[in-house]
């Protein structure tokens, strides 16, 4: 049975939205009859009357985006704390994957411990940036959940303007986050790349190869080698043991001692009182070889340090003559501003659960649609960078529209309560008729 106050009450609300909305609409056509009829000189009083008279329309409500009230910085409040402490996860999962890797290199003789630390901020910095869009979905859905969770939210709903408070959440959040993503993936990603390439460089030319580890045997998978030093003493290593396989051959070489240095860009070892044995396994024509001197040329440490795309400066890729590398990197810089709205967006959906649903029951939705986002950029990305007709058409921006689609038809599909399931197969069975 129908709450007959609450139905009138609706019933007048609507009338004076309709007796509003025809009485603006007539003072609209009034003036435009006006402007028409009038002379030139009064045109401009009119058209600012005009200007004035819409920027003062309550049925846009701009104007109360401009004020922002303690509901508002409570959801605020919520969202941020939420988005630090994913962020703060992503770091943690970030640096520790980042640190492993950086180790083994260290280890292999590649890096110096000390240029550890700053290839690490770089990576981890451009990391974040890219996986920004991502965190703000995540927090807004955990954020939205835990207004469920502690039943607040059914408190702003009955507020009366449960709508309005989330839309100016939403602009407070998406157009802050779009404008920050874009410089920081369109500006500063290309500089951290060439700066973690120059670092890479650098450790390049200043890295040993393990001969001051005594103790350990180190590999290096540059040369297959695998090397251990028994003792390192006054700069200078003693009893060196080196296995090295190249061509189905094994070299076998020891050493009383020995250093590296460095000289017009090449790293060399040299090796002194010992001895070498080559051959094949399995065949027993080892060649011996014994020596006084032993010089290794190891690596070439100044190799040539060219920008290519991911480097470059949006304006560069503008004006470069390779069109698809170009295209292909910009619509890969402009995925992560544009995605992070669309993602917003997702997360105002998912963040809607039912009473009695599991309240972080569609975060696992979340990740899949954004990991099919992600996934299906990629590549229309490689493929614009092969000159695929198609693709270079269309570019990356059908994998937008159709995740601006989806999120549409998740909305309509919650708003009329009914699951994906029911609503596919109501359209198959409409379209099979």
């Amino acid at each position: 049975m129908k709450n007959n106050s609450k139905y009138t009450k609706n019933k007048d609300k609507w009338l004076d939205i309709y007796k509003i909305c025809k009485l603006k609409l007539h003072q609209l056509i009034r003036a435009i009859i006006s402007l028409i009829g009038k002379n030139q000189n009064s045109k401009p009083n009119i058209l600012q009357r005009l200007f004035r008279n819409f920027r003062t329309k309550k049925t846009f409500g701009f104007k109360n985006y401009q004020r922002i009230t303690i509901l508002d910085k409570y959801i605020l409040k919520s969202f941020i704390f939420s988005f630090f402490s994913v962020i703060s996860v992503l770091v943690l999962v970030i640096v520790g994957r980042l640190f492993v890797k950086l180790l083994e290199y260290v280890v292999e003789g590649r890096f110096e411990v000390e240029m550890i630390f700053s290839i690490l901020f770089l990576s981890t910095s451009k990391s974040v940036i890219l996986l920004l869009p991502f965190a703000l979905m995540i927090s807004l859905i955990i954020s939205l959940s835990r207004f469920y969770r502690d039943s607040e939210i059914f408190a702003l709903k009955s507020s009366g303007n449960y709508k309005s408070i989330f839309t100016k959440v939403f602009y407070f959040i998406a157009i802050p986050s779009f404008l920050l993503i874009f410089i920081l993936n369109i500006f500063v990603s290309p500089y951290l790349i060439a700066e973690i390439q120059k670092k890479k460089i650098e450790a390049a030319t200043t890295s040993e190869i393990g001969l001051q580890t005594p103790g350990k045997f180190i590999q290096m998978k540059d040369k297959n080698w695998i090397i251990f030093v028994e003792d390192y003493e006054n700069e200078i290593s003693k009893k060196i043991f080196i296995k090295s396989s190249e061509n189905n051959k094994i070299s076998i070489e020891t050493a009383e001692e020995g250093n590296e240095y460095l000289e017009n860009g090449v790293r060399r070892l040299i090796l002194k009182n010992g001895q070498r044995y080559t051959g094949s396994p399995g065949n027993g024509n080892f060649q011996v070889m014994k020596y006084d001197v032993h010089e290794i040329k190891l690596l070439n440490t100044t190799p040539d340090f060219s920008l290519n795309y991911r480097m470059k400066s949006i304006f560069d890729l503008f004006s470069d003559q390779n069109k698809a590398l170009s295209s292909a990197e910009i619509q890969w810089r402009l995925f992560a501003p544009i995605s992070a709205v669309i993602l917003i967006l997702f997360a105002f959906i998912f963040g809607d659960v039912a009473p009695r649903q599991n309240k972080y029951s569609n975060l696992l939705s979340a990740i899949i649609i954004y990991f099919l986002y992600s996934n299906l950029v990629i590549i229309s990305v490689n493929q614009i960078q092969k000159e695929s007709y198609l693709f270079s058409l269309i570019g990356t921006w059908w994998v937008h529209l159709l995740a601006a689609i989806t999120c549409y038809l998740i909305f309509i599909m919650k708003k009329n309560q009914i699951d994906g399931y029911r609503y596919l197969i109501k359209t198959y069975k409409y379209f099979k008729k």
